[in-house]
């Protein structure tokens, strides 16, 4: 589960296999450059999710240590009976696109490395046109360069002699366009249009010198749109074969000659069936940035997934809503290719989980239904925000009426209810522990001890 400060990685450590820091929690809530905190577009110093590891690790170690003295002290049969928490769980950490070039990419997996990361995500996104996965608007890279990221990360953690983890995240499920033409890998879900004119691009241009106005400007990009209507290049060579009164052969033979291929070579197979050049550009429709149209869903991240794979310990799809079968026939196509590879499922805050027609039964089966289908690892990328959010809103609003009555009922007994150790929140910073080192520097200390006789702790 995400998590966004101390408190709730050791709450978390007792019931929880991992810990994870989050790209957009970070930048919501976390920016630590200079305290500019906004919306997730990966537009923060890339210092900053390291930072936060970095934060949270050392967090672990302390109370590691803390844990492990309490237990030393104790006898050998009360220490039978105490809890052993593993405090040092792993920190599985967002490091969005990379933050840059290649040279961006590497100092980022080193920087994380050595600030205690056991694994990295990196998301196929265009760096610099990034969103949150559960946003409109995102612009995928080519296929290579999200390769090439990879790559990179892992020389430089094999440089280091490093074990963390890479984990290769595509968006292409749901991704509406490309940075750029260059990977043929890519061309069979680029979109284009059949229909002659002028540029998307230059339109909108020149309308913006006439100055129309922002909402007008809208308006014919959507006539424009709907004017020229967006297939990718296979599509358009169907419907040329489907209204030449060819054989239903000829695109059997289309299909097996431009499988695989860039768009030229499907050009030139197009042609040579047809006898005539096929109307079709994926550059009239390019937006104003210079991005190309993009077919996204499942197909083509399945596609990106079994290049990633290779080059990444684990392999995640991000998904526009929770749907096991999607994600059941992700995994089982991913695995035929890759025997046994670890998948990731982000258990998205940002899903309205009970429109999704979920009954109680299946809700509560869906992490252990996705878990047979080897998601290994399953994130609530958010929890920590969202929790913090609703016990704050509850305890503001009630505390208005109820004053202390709100505190304690909401509060204490409840982290006496369920044990939670910060009910003795001077004991769980470590000043017994650090009482204890002290003491052992400089004896007779005691009047200054901050755990001393005094202390209002000593009433739980």
């Amino acid at each position: 589960m995400g998590a966004i400060d101390p408190v709730q990685v050791t709450q978390m450590a007792r019931y929880q296999e991992v810990v994870y820091v989050s790209g957009w929690a970070s930048s919501s809530v976390l920016t630590t450059a200079n305290n500019e905190v906004g919306p997730d577009l990966s537009d923060y110093p890339y210092t900053t999710v390291p930072n936060q590891v970095h934060r949270l690790f050392r967090a672990q170690q302390l109370h590691d240590r803390k844990h492990y003295d309490e237990r030393m002290l104790a006898t050998p049969e009360a220490r039978k009976q105490m809890e052993q928490i593993d405090y040092l769980r792993p920190i599985i950490a967002d490091a969005d696109t990379g933050h840059g070039g290649i040279s961006s990419v590497m100092k980022l997996a080193k920087i994380f490395a050595e600030s205690g990361t056991s694994a990295i995500h990196l998301e196929d996104q265009l760096h610099g046109g990034k969103k949150c996965g559960h946003q409109a608007g995102k612009v995928i890279v080519p296929t290579s360069t999200h390769v090439t990221r990879l790559i990179a990360s892992r020389f430089q953690l094999d440089v280091l002699g490093s074990t963390m983890h890479l984990i290769a995240r595509t968006d292409s499920e749901s991704a509406k366009l490309i940075s750029s033409t260059v990977d043929k890998r890519d061309h069979e879900f680029i979109l284009g249009t059949t229909v002659s004119g002028t540029p998307l691009a230059e339109v909108l241009d020149d309308a913006e010198a006439r100055g129309l106005s922002g909402p007008a400007i809208d308006k014919l990009e959507k006539e424009w749109m709907d004017a020229h209507p967006l297939v990718t290049f296979d599509q358009a060579v169907e419907e040329v074969i489907s209204q030449s009164g060819l054989k239903a052969t000829a695109l059997e033979q289309y299909r097996n000659e431009s499988a695989g291929k860039s768009v030229g070579e499907c050009r030139e197979a197009a042609k040579n069936i047809l006898g005539k050049e096929v109307s079709w550009s994926w550059d009239l429709p390019k937006t104003r940035e210079g991005y190309y149209h993009f077919k996204g869903g499942v197909e083509a991240a399945i596609k990106r997934s079994k290049i990633f794979a290779p080059y990444a310990d684990l392999v995640w799809l991000e998904t526009k809503e929770p749907n096991l079968e999607q994600a059941t026939a992700f995994a089982r196509r991913i695995r035929q290719d890759h025997p046994g590879k670890w998948l990731v499922y982000n258990l998205s805050p940002s899903f309205n989980w009970s429109a999704h027609g979920f009954s109680e039964e299946k809700l509560k089966s869906f992490v252990w239904d996705l878990a047979k289908e080897g998601f290994v690892l399953q994130l609530i990328s958010l929890a920590g925000l969202h929790s913090t959010a609703t016990v704050t809103v509850e305890l503001a609003r009630r505390f208005q009426t109820d004053g202390m009555l709100a505190y304690v009922e909401l509060i204490q007994r409840k982290e006496k209810e369920l044990g939670c150790d910060v009910l003795k929140h001077q004991k769980w910073s470590g000043a017994g522990y650090i009482d204890g080192m002290l003491s052992t520097v400089m004896s007779g200390s005691s009047s200054t001890s901050g755990m001393g006789a005094d202390s209002t702790e000593h009433t739980f």
